[in-house]
């Protein structure tokens, strides 16, 4: 990878953006085949015949909070300055706000889910003779079994909220600049 900050700017916004549309694509896919319905809408402009799904809008709406998001974190990490000053550690700072974004924006959209399922259950029944394990996992599902008694738009959309709320927090937190140094 090159050192040039623009370079590192571009690549950070296009690589997140795009692994974010990928778990949302998988997300969208899994949501779907559980019985998400599929609605579309269709808009007439003179002769042309539009039709919209509308389930990706939400998408759509995610992929550019994410591209405003990491555009703004990598010029806060790499300002534009003067002189031809650089910081030696942009590209780790970089680097540690994208992971930690991406980690908890696909945490909060898909352990709902994982704890849901009779594959979690499985394996956690094999630890069940540590009453702590068993507590935890009991515990687990009740805060689960909320989210999961909603109606189906309702997990869609609360999940993408949540997990975009996240990862533009995380993103905040972590995606500072360096501090400057008074003399």
């Amino acid at each position: 990878m090159s050192k040039n900050p623009t370079s590192i700017k571009l690549s950070t916004v296009i690589g997140t953006s795009a692994v974010i549309f990928v778990l949302d694509w998988f997300y969208l896919s899994y949501m779907t085949v559980k019985g998400f319905e599929p609605k579309i809408q269709e808009f007439v402009i003179g002769t042309l015949k539009l039709s919209i799904p509308l389930q990706w809008l939400p998408v759509a709406g995610v992929i550019l909070v994410s591209l405003v998001v990491w555009h703004e974190v990598s010029l806060n990490i790499f300002p534009r300055r003067t002189s031809m000053e650089q910081d030696t550690l942009g590209s780790i700072r970089l680097m540690r706000a994208v992971v930690l974004a991406l980690a908890v924006f696909a945490c909060i959209l898909y352990i709902p889910y994982i704890v849901g399922s009779d594959w979690f259950w499985a394996r956690l029944s094999s630890a069940s003779s540590i009453s702590q394990i068993r507590d935890f996992g009991l515990s687990i599902l009740n805060a689960d079994q909320m989210l999961m008694a909603l109606d189906q738009i309702w997990q869609y959309s609360l999940s993408q909220s949540v997990a975009l709320l996240g990862m533009v927090l995380v993103a905040w937190a972590f995606g500072r600049g360096p501090k400057r140094i008074r003399r």
